[in-house]
């Protein structure tokens, strides 16, 4: 049974490119959110390094709070703090962090990837980790860290993944959630316990690693007293946390942001090879559940043309490019000369112009380009999602849309054509929602069971069929397969 009394969580949804402070009201069956604080940040270029300006984001998050309590006129019940994956900070035998993380843009990891390939391979780590071998994943970033910096061996005492470094650094202990662990490819299957084969490959002393806990369970207290709840860590964690499912419900996601993260929530692991060769990974869901997911570069592409055309309007250039013609052909989102900031309405005009000999023409065409590839791609993954889903996913189950990304009706709509599916838009804040639905039951307010009916009073949701159209998608999706084969 739900408790009926009145409690207040405060969501720290800290994104790559902002702290989000969203105050959760749990009453009566019902979460009510307020945003009540936004900081927006960037990594910045420290002598060729990328790195994560921690003082800034910690401010944001000791802002945040300070609002949240200014707001509520005394201090929010509890916290819970959610980020992105695979970045970290490393601590040093007095608690303190040694440096400012580095960022998973930062391209040193590229000089040192294939030396870590020979000493741990593709199929090791998939089998040791379940985790697609990326040269963001944590694993190569140390594995960097320690070739750049040897004397790191003896000066580091702690690594800690950023969201519970973020909660170390407002007073829980030194540990780490398993979802976020499962992100770094440093962990077993089901992040159960770190992968001493894995660190012992690439040269990690097992003395750095924190101890392992679950999710959705208390991690400490700040100074002040407000109770700091572990909601999942990851931010699709939380957001997968969103859809309200149970333990052995198998479904299709996006979650929409920065990255396209198309997955299929199941209960564990899927550590055959037609996964790795699919490009999937498993990460570990708030609820000790699985994501099988693809990580695919998302609305990265129009944030990174937004910047280069110093357009804010984002509601403007979609209703633009709804209004324009197709270009008739896409781009693979992944391709690595989109991961690097800068210049991407260029860099977009380049890469077709050199494989189809034609180019976006304007602002409108740039955004519907970027929209109808994330759309094939959407299309692409959730094909293979279902193929190794088995009998457990039909060819016409629909994809729940989460997030950000959730906003852009456009976007939703040729997902839903592209794919043949329905898609289900449901909570913009999913990330948020989880983390304070994490709160709720880490603290017994509420029950695992109770979720999906909190949701469905708390939340809107709405069912978009796919429309004419999908013959022009499944075209572009096939010219695209013949220029990656060029």
């Amino acid at each position: 049974m739900t408790s009926t009394g009145e409690h207040h969580a405060l969501a720290l949804d800290l994104g790559s490119s902002s702290v989000r402070a969203v105050l959760g009201t749990y009453r009566q069956g019902v979460i009510s959110t307020e945003e009540v604080f936004r900081l927006h940040h960037q990594a910045v270029d420290d002598h060729g390094t990328l790195t994560w300006d921690l003082e800034r984001i910690m401010d944001g998050v000791r802002r945040s709070i300070a609002m949240a309590t200014q707001r509520l006129g005394r201090a929010p019940d509890s916290i819970g703090i959610d980020t992105w994956g695979v970045d970290y900070g490393l601590l040093d035998a007095h608690g303190e962090l040694l440096r400012a993380p580095r960022a998973y843009r930062d391209q040193r990891m590229a000089r040192w990837a294939a030396d870590l390939d020979r000493a741990l391979p593709v199929k090791t780590a998939w089998k040791e980790t379940g985790i697609l071998p990326q040269q963001i994943n944590t694993v190569y970033q140390l594995y960097a860290d320690l070739r750049q910096e040897p004397d790191l061996i003896d000066r580091v005492d702690r690594f800690l993944p950023l969201p519970d470094l973020v909660a170390y650094l407002l007073g829980a202990p030194a540990q780490a959630g398993r979802a976020i662990a499962s992100t770094t490819g440093l962990a077993s299957p089901g992040a159960h316990e770190w992968s001493a084969p894995v660190l012992q490959a690439a040269g990690i002393p097992q003395g750095w690693m924190p101890p392992l806990v679950d999710d959705a369970t208390v991690a400490g207290t700040t100074p002040e007293g407000i109770t700091i709840v572990r909601p999942g860590g990851h931010d699709t964690a939380c957001a997968v946390h969103a859809l309200g499912l149970a333990a052995d419900e198998v479904r299709l996601f996006i979650s929409s942001g920065s990255w396209s993260l198309i997955g299929a929530a199941v209960p564990s692991p899927v550590l055959d090879e037609a996964a790795l060769r699919a490009g999937l990974t498993n990460e570990v869901r708030t609820d000790g559940g699985v994501r099988l997911l693809r990580n695919l570069t998302g609305l990265w592409l129009l944030q990174e043309c937004q910047r280069a055309w110093r357009d804010d309007d984002v509601v403007s250039l979609i209703r633009a490019a709804d209004g324009t013609s197709s270009l008739g052909v896409v781009v693979d989102p992944d391709d690595g000369s989109f991961t690097r900031p800068g210049d991407m309405p260029d860099k977009l005009a380049r890469w077709c112009r050199e494989r189809y000999g034609r180019a976006p023409d304007g602002r409108a065409q740039t955004v519907r380009l970027i929209l109808e590839s994330l759309a094939c791609a959407h299309a692409a993954y959730a094909e293979q999602l279902t193929r190794l889903a088995g009998s457990r996913l039909g060819p016409t189950a629909p994809i729940h849309l989460i997030g950000g990304g959730a906003r852009n009706r456009l976007l939703a709509q040729m997902t839903a054509t592209a794919c043949g599916r329905e898609v289900i838009v449901g909570a913009v804040e999913a990330s948020a929602t989880g983390n304070l639905l994490a709160q709720l039951e880490a603290l017994g307010i509420t029950r695992p069971e109770d979720r999906g009916q909190i949701l469905n009073d708390s939340c809107s949701r709405t069912v978009l069929a796919p429309q004419d159209g999908a013959p022009a998608f499944d075209a572009m999706r096939a010219r695209l397969a013949e220029v990656r084969r060029a």
